[in-house]
């Protein structure tokens, strides 16, 4: 069986990189985590010592089942974190920086009681080696697929020209 010419070689090893490459990714930040955290308000006081106003409080009942949901297990067991934007509750925005009452901030009254139900969203950590490893597969794989097709081109260049 013959070997493959040189040029078929670059080309097909220049693809297998650039398809490895997507692989790895850009390195960017991983997906983000959805976060509640639900503590008892004390004084008219939320978190970060935000007050809020009777006309601000969300009675527990008039929340989605999702919310509702999101709620009970983060006052359970907080923080309550999600890794899926589905599993989130459409009554909250989800925060990064700024924070609001009913903005990521929100006093939720069940069973008599005020708490204070904080949402953020948190972004992982930005993934230095994956970063490398994608740039250096993607300059290589481009590098080989260029050599590839100059040398197919110019092996077609030197048989038509002899």
């Amino acid at each position: 069986m013959p070997r493959p010419a040189l040029q078929h070689a670059l080309l097909g090893v220049g693809i297998l990189c650039l398809l490895a490459a997507t692989l790895v990714g850009g390195g960017g930040p991983a997906d983000p985590d959805y976060v509640h955290h639900v503590e008892v308000a004390s004084d008219d006081e939320l978190a970060y010592g935000l007050t809020y106003d009777a006309s601000d409080v969300v009675a527990y009942e008039n929340l989605s089942a999702r919310g509702r949901t999101v709620f009970d297990r983060a006052r359970a067991d907080s923080p309550y974190v999600v890794g899926n934007e589905s599993a989130t509750a459409p009554d909250f925005s989800y925060t990064s920086d700024h924070v609001a009452v009913g903005q990521g901030l929100y006093p939720v009254r069940y069973e008599g009681t005020v708490y204070s139900l904080r949402t953020e969203r948190e972004s992982g950590d930005f993934n230095v080696a994956a970063l490398f490893v994608g740039i250096a597969l993607r300059g290589l794989g481009i590098v080989l697929v260029v050599f590839g097709v100059l040398l197919t081109g110019w092996r077609r260049y030197r048989r038509g020209a002899s």
